[in-house]
């Protein structure tokens, strides 16, 4: 298997930058001064027509001119002027280039044209390279950092791929200022030649990175996505924000990097199936992917609450009740333990709220140590501690009335964080904490250097708490290994190849594949559907059978609960009348009170989408569905039918007994392998899916062929 190419690209041991030059306010010479300022051990060599030298680095008029190949090229020059320069680099012998240069397939079909160019070429010399469009790659460990600014932060553990140059570059003084360590950033850009897949690829296997945040306009190579990205996924979290998903975001992302975007139903989706937690906001995916890749695994629901105040703590509990994560009484060993630290009238159930304390000693020392110690709790969540930023304001007002120096205040207040910062590792649970100070608090810094998370609300911290134990649910979900699919029914094959299908040929192509269709019978008069019903047994239904005719019901084609011939020949008569060509599918009764519902749909680059939810004929008002990719495995199907809102109505409810859902999942299963095996579908859709003793029988079914509305 080849090299991943950003082995090279971030890892350089030379870097030839083309576009700088001695103007500082230049985009191109502020990359190069990062790229020196960053520390970058390697051969900084930049090439300008007329500079001779460039802040102390000899410069060289052409790429021809250059002493030898350099590892990477950094391109920050005219649009018309890259597809020259990469042939040259090619022919020179770089194989790795960054081109943050613009104006390509952002900008409409001329520029589409011009990438393609570009790609051609750089294919011809086995050229890769990040972009075009983009704003450059970090490596905080080398270090290499060709942003237009510099890192405020120690190296960590989070890597960042983003579709936006911004959250890989401008952000670094909000990522220093909030203690979120970078290991590694890539602005892909367009991704003419490397894109988020091969980004994910090399980060699984970067050991220096323990948690990857993605920042997404759309996935061009989704198939591709879930495999990396389901691999990944259990040994490192994966976060991601995607915006693509309305109307609005998809107009940005397709002006910004040229990105089709698809529905966030579709995405919701595929992020559930490769287990990728999907947030709102960017911030999350810096917060959040912190606290992963810095903090101990959240690898139970029971989490410890400790403030100095009660609101705080009522937020904390609240979140985490609204997140699914529990927050249990202390055992009594453990309150008689904290009573021994703590004011008289100061609660210690869960949360334990220590009142206002302004000696930070027992926060930081005791207390935590006797919550970690607890077996019966996985995480902790502090609130409350400060120091020097809280004597910064009390010195404005003691310095009134008392002789206090700034510096005697601050020695007063002085939290020993000593005994607090080594305890998530120590006891292998997380600690996450929150505070109204930022890092001019003495305590806050502190933290943050210590790498624990430091958030600006009570409830950030809870939620992120939540969404850690979810990050653990993923690595250690079940192995999703979907079966092989089946090969083509040739009876599937026959139906499919009429332009349209009825009802009852939909469900005959459903049923060679094995799944679970009700018990009907075809039938041209009214004697043979008599007859029909005879042999399937009273009750019956007869419905209309077109192939021209999706929704029977408002027509008057559908006539149930049917308990004799005399009202069998009538429904028939009355379905001649409305639709004279129509066939006479005659099908059992089966018991109603909860439905399912299945399909197929498609979208552009997907594989087929698979779609199951609650409703029947009120699915659309109801709009609980879950959506995977194909093929499935059993575990999709599942996870599918766990994720549903109404979920319970599945279990054994008012009497009906349970659903099998092992039978459902396998249901789901094998549509995707329709689906797969027969492309001439656009959808289908199963609608209703009634239960018989907890089985799963297809009602209704409508398949669309493509092409066809």
């Amino acid at each position: 298997m080849p090299a991943n190419p950003l082995e090279t690209i971030l890892a350089p041991k030379s870097i030839a930058v083309l576009g700088a030059s001695s103007h500082p306010t230049k985009m191109g010479t502020m990359q190069m001064l990062n790229i020196v300022a960053s520390g970058f051990p390697g051969q900084v060599l930049p090439v300008h027509p007329t500079e001779k030298e460039i802040f102390g680095h000899k410069v060289y008029p052409t790429i021809a001119d250059l002493p030898f190949a350099p590892d990477l090229a950094l391109l920050v020059v005219p649009t018309k002027l890259v597809p020259q320069m990469i042939d040259d680099l090619g022919k020179l012998g770089t194989r790795h280039a960054v081109v943050v240069t613009a104006g390509f397939k952002e900008t409409g079909p001329d520029g589409q044209d011009l990438e393609w160019q570009v790609v051609d070429i750089a294919n011809k010399h086995g050229l890769r390279f990040v972009g075009p469009n983009c704003m450059g790659v970090v490596n905080a460990h080398l270090p290499l950092n060709t942003a237009v600014s510099p890192l405020c932060a120690p190296p960590g553990g989070l890597s960042l791929v983003s579709q936006s140059g911004t959250y890989v570059t401008q952000t670094n003084y909000y990522l220093g200022q909030r203690g979120v360590r970078i290991s590694k950033g890539v602005s892909v850009g367009n991704e003419a030649s490397i894109d988020l897949v091969d980004c994910l690829e090399y980060l699984g296997d970067d050991p220096q990175t323990t948690a990857i945040g993605l920042y997404i306009e759309c996935i061009r190579r989704p198939k591709e996505f879930l495999a990396v990205a389901s691999r990944i996924s259990r040994d490192k979290p994966i976060v991601a924000q995607y915006v693509g998903g309305n109307e609005f975001g998809a107009r940005s992302g397709s002006s910004h990097t040229g990105a089709l975007a698809g529905p966030d139903f579709i995405y919701d989706g595929l992020f559930a199936q490769a287990g990728v937690i999907r947030v709102p906001t960017i911030e999350d995916v810096y917060r959040l992917g912190d606290a992963l890749a810095h903090q101990p695994a959240m690898k139970g629901r029971r989490v410890a609450v400790l403030t100095n105040s009660g609101g705080p703590g009522s937020g904390m509990a609240t979140t985490l009740q609204a997140e699914g994560m529990e927050m249990p009484s202390l055992s009594p060993e453990t309150q008689a333990k904290l009573r021994q630290h703590m004011p008289p009238h100061a609660p210690v159930g869960n949360p334990v709220d220590l009142t206002f304390h302004v000696d930070m000693s027992t926060m930081t020392k005791t207390l935590p140590r006797i919550l970690f110690e607890d077996p019966q709790i996985d995480g902790v969540l502090l609130h409350g501690i400060m120091d020097t930023g809280w004597a910064a304001m009390a010195h404005q007002v003691f310095s009134k009335f008392i002789d206090i120096s700034r510096q005697e205040l601050d020695q007063m207040m002085l939290a020993d964080l000593s005994e607090l910062t080594p305890m998530p590792w120590a006891h292998g649970k997380p600690l996450l904490t929150s505070s109204f100070f930022d890092r001019a608090d003495h305590a806050v810094d502190s933290l943050l250097a210590a790498q624990i998370p430091v958030f600006d609300s009570p409830e950030r911290a809870a939620r992120t708490m939540a969404l850690m134990h979810r990050a653990h649910q993923i690595a250690t979900r079940p192995a999703a290994e979907a079966p092989p699919t089946p090969p083509v029914a040739a009876r599937a094959s026959e139906l499919l190849a009429a332009p349209t299908l009825d009802e009852h040929q939909a469900k005959q192509v459903l049923a060679a594949y094995g799944l679970p269709v009700c018990r009907e019978e075809f039938c041209a008069d009214v004697d043979q559907a008599v007859a029909a019903a005879r042999r399937l047994g009273w009750p019956v239904a007869v419905k209309g059978c077109l192939a021209s005719v999706q929704h029977k019901t408002e027509l008057g084609l559908v006539h149930l609960n049917l308990a004799d011939a005399d009202a069998v020949a009538q429904a028939c008569r009355k379905i001649r009348q409305a639709a004279p060509a129509a066939g006479l599918l005659v099908a059992e009764m089966l018991p109603t009170g909860r439905e399912l519902i299945a399909g197929v749909t498609r979208f552009p680059s997907f594989p087929p989408l698979v779609l199951c939810g609650l409703g029947g004929v009120l699915a659309e008002a109801l709009r609980d569905t879950a959506l995977r990719l194909a093929p499935l495995a059993a575990v999709d199907g599942l996870a599918m039918l766990e994720s549903l809102r109404g979920r319970a109505i599945l279990g054994d409810f008012r009497g009906m007994g349970a659903v099998d859902l092992a039978a459902v999942a396998d249901l789901l299963v094998r549509l995707g392998q329709v689906a797969l095996n027969h492309p001439e579908i656009a959808e289908m859709d199963l609608n209703p899916i009634l239960f018989v003793d907890g089985q799963p029988r297809i009602v209704d079914a409508l398949i669309v062929k493509a092409g066809r509305n």
